[in-house]
């Protein structure tokens, strides 16, 4: 599969946490290594569409497949089969102390 990256996407990554980045990576490779019957079935990827949402620049419908397990990306395919990363949402890790109380 083809992959095209959004200036958006690629900002995002640049912004993010090591860890992400190198799931990027990873996801990236794994996404040129599929085609598009793959993709649907690919567990660790949880592609999913995003029912009702269109992507505003081609008028395609959008999708979403996990990055990490903080990091999720949107995505639209195009013909071809071409896959591309719009967005990078992250959340951020929180980390519990000893008795449930917010580490600082």
């Amino acid at each position: 599969m083809r992959v095209e990256v959004r200036p958006e996407f690629d900002k995002a990554v640049m912004a993010a946490e090591l860890p992400v980045r190198k799931a990027v990576t990873k996801v990236f490779q794994q996404l040129r290594s599929l085609d598009l019957i793959q993709l649907w079935q690919y567990p660790g990827l949880n592609f999913e569409k995003l029912h009702g949402m269109i992507e505003p620049v081609t008028g395609q419908q959008l999708y979403s497949i996990r990055v990490s397990g903080s990091a999720r990306a949107v995505t639209c395919l195009l013909e071809g089969p071409t896959i591309v990363l719009i967005s990078l949402h992250t959340q951020p890790t929180m980390l519990i102390g000893d008795r449930g109380e917010m580490a600082h």
